[in-house]
C-alpha cells in the first residue's frame, strides 16, 4: 500500500513532433520529476531524435531547435536510463493516454511491450473528483492555484505543473480518507485506440465545445490563414488525423489536418 508521504512519484511529460505515434509521429523530449512524497528528489529533461520533423501544430507549442534535436540521442539509446528513473514509482501524467501512447510506439519499434502497474492520470482524477470548467492543466494550475511560471523546457515546466496540480488535488480530496492506491490504475500496451484518437486537452475540449472556434491554419505551403469554423467530425485519414468542420470564413464544409492548426481558441459568447 502507498503512502502518499513518501511513496516515489514520477511527474512525466512528453513532448512530440505531432497528434499521434498511429501516422508516424514520434517522441522528441521527455521531462521527469522524481519526488518522494511532496519533496523533489531529482529532475530530468531528455531531447529525443525523433528522426523525423517536427509540424507546424508541435513546433507552435513546443518551440524546439530541430537541429539540437537532430544530433540529440534516439530513443532506443535512452531506454534504459527512463527505465531507471521510473522503476518503483507512481507514474503521473496529464492526459496519460495521449503521452503514454506515444511511449507504447517508441516500444513497440523495439520489439516490446510496455505495462505500468503504477499509474495515475491528472485529468481523469479532475473529471472524476471535481466539476470545473475545463480539465486542461494550466487551468487546473488556475483553479487550484497553482503557479505555472517554472523555469527550463515548457516539458519540465508542465511536470513540474501536474506535480504541484496533483498534490493540490490530493490535499482537496483529505475529506475523501481514500487510500492513494484507490487513485492509481494500471496502463497496458493498446492497440488502436477504442475510445477514437486520443486529442491533447485543450484542442480535444475546444473541438467537443459545441461552439464556433477561431483557428490558424498552415497550409503544406506554409501558408498561414485565420477563420472561424465549427466543428463536426476528428476522422483518420490515410495519411493523418483530420477536423471535418463548417469553415464560416468560405461558408462551406471544409477539412483540416490537425498538425497545421497552430492556434485554436473558443468562442467567447458576447454577455
Amino acid at each position: 500500500m502507498f503512502d502518499l508521504s513518501n511513496a516515489r512519484f514520477a511527474f512525466l511529460d512528453i513532448e512530440t513532433t505531432g497528434l499521434s505515434p498511429w501516422f508516424g509521429d514520434r517522441i522528441c523530449q521527455i521531462a521527469i520529476v522524481l519526488t518522494e512524497g511532496k519533496r523533489i528528489k531529482s529532475t530530468v529533461d531528455l531531447l529525443i531524435n525523433p528522426e523525423r520533423t517536427l509540424s507546424p501544430a508541435a513546433f507552435h507549442v513546443n518551440g524546439l531547435d530541430e537541429s539540437k534535436l537532430a544530433i540529440a540521442p534516439r530513443f532506443e539509446e535512452v531506454t534504459e536510463q527512463l527505465e531507471a528513473l521510473l522503476k518503483d514509482t507512481v507514474i503521473v501524467c496529464h492526459n496519460a493516454k495521449f503521452d503514454i501512447q506515444f511511449l507504447d510506439n517508441e516500444y513497440r519499434k523495439l520489439g516490446r511491450s510496455v505495462e505500468y502497474p503504477n499509474l495515475i492520470d491528472t485529468l481523469v482524477l479532475a473529471r472524476e473528483y471535481f466539476e470545473l470548467p475545463s480539465y486542461s492543466l494550466h487551468h487546473l494550475a488556475e483553479d487550484f492555484q497553482v503557479s505555472t511560471n517554472m523555469p527550463g523546457s515548457r516539458a519540465q515546466a508542465d511536470a513540474m505543473t501536474a506535480k504541484n496540480v496533483f498534490f493540490a488535488m490530493m490535499d482537496a480530496l483529505k475529506t475523501n480518507s481514500k487510500p492513494l492506491d484507490d487513485y492509481i490504475g494500471i496502463y497496458n500496451s493498446p492497440a488502436w485506440p477504442e475510445e477514437g484518437v486520443y486529442l491533447p486537452t485543450e484542442l480535444s475540449e475546444a473541438i467537443n465545445s459545441g461552439k464556433r472556434l477561431f483557428i490558424k491554419y498552415m497550409d503544406k505551403d506554409g501558408e498561414t490563414s485565420e477563420r472561424w469554423i465549427s466543428p463536426k467530425e476528428v476522422i483518420g485519414l490515410a495519411d493523418y488525423i483530420y477536423l471535418q468542420a463548417y469553415c464560416h470564413t468560405r461558408e462551406a464544409d471544409r477539412t483540416f489536418r490537425l498538425d497545421r492548426i497552430v492556434e485554436v481558441a473558443v468562442e467567447v459568447p458576447k454577455e
